[in-house]
């Protein structure tokens, strides 16, 4: 596009001389050259921040020993809710929708969705106390499953036959990845517990922003300066509650002191992976995003082989394989009709939710894929 736009100015005013011409090619390949390293460094960064932060987690959890997971899980909030009010105060952040959101309106709407999404993310911590990262990536395949059964049940949305069958793939897959043990994954029963609580508060979680918050198009700052509180507040007073008298009683604050470092960055790199996410978005498309985001997931499993010698079968190999090109299929089958055979234009802004904070940061490109609403706004 860029380059269409350089050479409607160049019709507009040729050039003088062969040199200037020559001069202008140059400028016009230089621009292109930059735009596209540009696009590769942006994508690379969304393709690795993501995992990174979920081993930083685990880090902090396991090696660190700092083993809360709901005050893990607030930090990413705490730092976002700092960061967008503070932008607010100093007049950088325009708020579209404030003469619409009052009190009751954030109690009745937007705080139920917060909760949820704290749900989430104390959900996703708390699963690596007690299993591997790879095991997490496999289950995390269920997602979609849960969701579409929750959505049928609250809000009466039927799947198609074909997406069906897709569903059941991935089903297949992940059972085929998790029930083979002989590597070693640690498979347990709280492990299995926590991770289908967190797709279940997840599922409900988008399932409530579609029917308490549509309508609502935000882009992803004003998204987390409404939504971030809710979940930040609610995640720190129950941590400290259930958490915070084991942290005092044994001096665990003292590890903050001692890992400064790992706690800055795991409540900083939440909002560095939504922001990543819309940037991805701007520089190429939302079927671009989806296609990293398949990508993507696999690199955790890859971590957890690697960084803690977690070993996996040929069997579960193929089970999550089959699992990420069902998931695949379904996503691609739940796109517009019209979408699947054109290119999709790049957009200022995306339609998603605020997934926010980090371990369980796949949601909102599944978001799209569950409820596809073509749209150029972000709806939280």
């Amino acid at each position: 596009k860029k380059a269409r736009e350089i050479s409607f100015v160049a019709a507009d005013r040729p050039p003088s001389t062969p040199a200037a011409a020559l001069r202008m090619v140059v400028a016009e390949q230089q621009s292109l050259a930059v735009r596209i390293a540009m696009s590769a460094a942006i994508c690379v960064v969304y393709m690795a921040v993501g995992p990174f932060l979920m081993v930083l987690n685990k880090e902090i959890l396991d090696k660190v020993g700092f083993k809360y997971p709901m005050l893990v899980s607030s930090l990413g909030l705490i730092f976002a809710t700092a960061v967008t009010h503070g932008m607010h105060a100093a007049g950088k952040l325009e708020l579209k929708f404030k003469s619409k959101i009052d009190t009751r309106f954030w109690m009745e709407k937007c705080l139920p969705v917060g909760l949820c999404h704290a749900a989430t993310l104390a959900f996703g911590n708390a699963i690596y106390l007690f299993m591997g990262m790879a095991l997490i990536q496999f289950l995390k395949a269920f997602t979609p499953i849960v969701t579409a059964t929750i959505t049928y049940f609250m809000l009466g949305r039927k799947e198609q036959p074909i997406t069906i069958v897709a569903l059941v793939c991935v089903c297949t897959g992940t059972v085929v990845s998790i029930a083979n043990n002989s590597g070693g994954l640690g498979v347990t029963a709280t492990g299995l517990a926590m991770s289908f609580a967190g797709s279940a508060c997840e599922a409900i979680r988008l399932v409530m922003t579609d029917r308490l918050l549509s309508g609502f198009k935000m882009d992803v700052l004003e998204n987390m300066y409404w939504l971030a509180p809710a979940g930040a507040f609610s995640l720190f007073t129950v941590g400290m509650m259930l958490e915070g008298p084991s942290v005092v009683k044994n001096g665990h604050w003292q590890m903050i002191l001692d890992h400064p470092g790992h706690f800055v960055l795991a409540a900083s790199l939440g909002l560095v992976v939504q922001l990543m996410t819309t940037m991805v978005i701007k520089v190429s498309s939302a079927t671009t995003l989806k296609v990293l985001a398949q990508v993507r997931n696999v690199i955790p499993v890859l971590c957890g082989v690697v960084m803690y010698s977690e070993v996996i079968t040929a069997t579960q190999a193929i089970g999550y394989c089959m699992s990420a090109i069902s998931f695949g299929w379904y996503t691609y089958l739940k796109m517009p009709r019209e979408k699947r055979t054109k290119v999709e234009p790049a957009e200022d802004n995306v339609e998603m939710s605020s997934r926010d904070s980090g371990v369980v940061e796949e949601g909102a490109a599944f978001l799209k894929s569950v409820h596809p609403q073509p749209t150029s706004k972000v709806e939280i």
